[in-house]
């Protein structure tokens, strides 16, 4: 599923509110961050097929593991509270089975691809690619492998880089890429694409709040110690067999010439129109008030998928004609008929965001 590392929060709460099991949430919170179709073909693009196909093998496996971990952790009180409360809150997932005509199904999907998913990657692409762009230029090349050298150690320090920072799937893949030019082995710079994406304070938070702190323990150690192991099988397996991990300047033998550079102008352009368009909302003209309007201030929204949740959770309050949710502003400005503004609160609040004011 193309969820970006922020955008699974929602989704997985949302499946625990509607009867899914904490193991299921855990396995779902583990591996859906590492292999989305957006970070999948970001890995082949900069390493190859074999590590593009090792990374979703390893999410599948650790994020079943993970998940049978957590059957033998019984619920806590906090966590019990917290499904009673929730339980049966309106949430993104109960969306109506429209039927529409295959236009609309292809115009739905050009506006998911290079305007939902481009915008919850942007901005953390060029994050990752301007980041990797230093570490290129000011670190030397085989620095990694002089101070840190092979094996466990350099993996521990990967992962100790990885876990607390926030960093999507998609982004982490170009900063693992050049700290392997400079000498970090494929297997620390796997753990690296696997601690950083999975882990992050946001994600600590909602799963300590609706799972409990011990699942919020397994989990990460679940994510540390699988990291560890396929970062060894990984370096294993390349040093016994003929396969190989494809460092970036050795990726124009892929293919002709042509082909990637018209990519990248294809990338480019939607990129600049995405950021463009995102200044326009920001500072462009504020929405003139109108009767029956409710303008909400909302907390916890950080990408396409949240506004979609929180959009949906509106729409379907009785009396709602019309809702725009604006996620640089963090705000909603919702038309309604004979509708409290408190009902509406309500709704994004079952949501699993927060109203302000």
């Amino acid at each position: 599923m193309p969820l970006c590392s922020c955008g699974v929060i929602p989704t997985g709460v949302g499946l625990r509110k509607r009867g899914a099991s904490r193991a299921a949430t855990v396995s779902f919170l583990i591996s859906t961050p590492q292999t989305g179709v957006d970070s999948i073909l970001v890995t082949y693009g900069f390493f190859g097929w074999t590590l593009a196909i090792f990374r979703p093998i390893a999410a599948f496996i650790s994020g079943v593991l993970g998940g049978v971990a957590v059957m033998l952790v019984k619920p806590g009180a906090r966590e019990e509270e917290w499904m009673k409360h929730h339980q049966h809150s309106e949430d993104a997932l109960a969306a109506a089975d429209e039927r529409r005509s295959f236009a609309d199904k292809l115009r739905d999907g050009y506006h998911f691809a290079f305007k939902d998913l481009l915008g919850d990657i942007a901005f953390w692409l060029v994050i990752g690619i301007l980041v990797a762009g230093l570490i290129s230029a000011v670190v030397p090349d085989d620095f990694f492998a002089g101070k840190l050298g092979h094996g466990i150690g350099a993996m521990l320090v990967m992962m100790a880089f990885g876990l607390p920072l926030y960093v999507c799937s998609t982004a982490s893949v170009p900063i693992a890429a050049v700290l392997m030019t400079k000498g970090v082995s494929a297997g620390a710079a796997f753990v690296f694409l696997m601690t950083g994406p999975a882990t992050n304070a946001a994600t600590m938070l909602v799963i300590a709040r609706a799972l409990g702190g011990k699942v919020l323990g397994i989990y990460l150690t679940a994510i540390a110690g699988f990291a560890l192991l396929f970062g060894l099988g990984l370096d294993y397996i390349l040093a016994k067999s003929a396969l190989t991990v494809t460092l970036p300047e050795h990726l124009h033998e892929h293919g002709p010439t042509w082909w990637p550079l018209a990519a990248a102008a294809g990338l480019g352009y939607f990129l600049l129109r995405y950021f463009f368009a995102k200044l326009y909302r920001r500072f462009g003209a504020a929405p003139v008030a109108m009767n029956n309007e409710h303008q909400l201030l909302i907390d916890g929204m950080n990408c396409s998928h949240c506004v979609k949740n929180v959009q949906d959770s509106l729409e379907k309050v009785s009396g709602v004609t019309a809702c725009e949710v604006n996620l640089e502003k963090g705000t909603a400005v919702v038309q309604a008929e004979n509708v409290e503004r408190a009902t509406l609160a309500a709704a994004v609040e079952g949501a699993g965001y927060k109203v302000r004011g």
